[in-house]
């Protein structure tokens, strides 16, 4: 389950023809859970780690899981850091309703995995106060200085029917790769690609991942989720 050796080369090529790869921004995104983006996404990026000179982030939309912060053993490893991601800019995630002192730039951390150059996003759930939730939206300014500073950005975007974050990211990326399940329904790869496209979204290809990830249905995915959670990342910012 998840991308082939071939999928992870095709995708780089792709990604190193829209731009320099010094500086790269790439987003995985479907349109249903279980699609195997995560999978997708955690790859290219471990891939990427190998060919970076100086480093790769993986963010994880999904900020309320930490699925690849999880995944990659990060819960019972000592990695270095946290390391702020706001980079002293007004980043793409700000905690609403907003205050005066902080806009929740600290919410989100990355880690270094291992001794590798791939770092990964963690969230930071106490960051926020009481009654707050997290927006996402465009953040030119954030994208100019993280470009100059990490040579691969590798967005994990949460599917379209949990979530629709990626949408609000979509446009200011280098380029998005559709992941699409052989045993999905074809309507919902259209509706995926015109989603992207009508939010100003480069797409680099598809992706078709056989066979879908063992995932929780929407409902049990929400149960006992804390209340912020619920309308986490879905609207641009104002």
């Amino acid at each position: 389950m998840g991308i082939s050796l071939d999928d992870l080369q095709n995708v780089w090529s792709a990604l190193a023809g829209a731009t320099s790869m010094n500086g790269a921004t790439i987003m995985f995104i479907g349109a249903r859970l279980g699609d195997g983006t995560s999978d997708c996404a955690q790859n290219f990026a471990k891939l990427a780690a190998t060919r970076a000179e100086r480093s790769v982030w993986l963010i994880d939309l999904d900020f309320f899981v930490d699925k690849q912060f999880s995944s990659l053993g990060g819960a019972n490893a000592k990695w270095q850091g946290p390391f702020d991601m706001a980079f002293g800019k007004l980043p793409f995630w700000r905690a609403i309703p907003r205050t005066q002192s902080d806009q929740g730039e600290g919410a989100l951390v990355s880690y270094r995995v291992g001794k590798t150059k791939l770092f990964v996003s963690r969230f930071r759930r106490e960051a926020l106060q009481s009654g707050q939730s997290i927006q996402v939206g465009p953040a030119p300014d954030y994208w100019r200085t993280i470009r100059a500073s990490i040579d691969v950005t590798v967005i994990d975007a949460p599917a379209l029917e949990k979530s629709r974050s990626g949408l609000a990211l979509c446009a200011e990326m280098d380029g998005v790769v559709l992941v699409v399940n052989s045993d999905g329904d074809p309507r919902d790869a259209i509706d995926l690609r015109d989603e992207v496209l009508n939010r100003g979204g480069r797409i680099l290809g598809v992706v078709v991942v056989n066979g879908r990830t063992s995932s929780r249905n929407k409902s049990a995915a929400n149960k006992n989720r804390h209340p912020s959670e619920q309308n986490q990342a879905v609207a641009d910012f104002a």
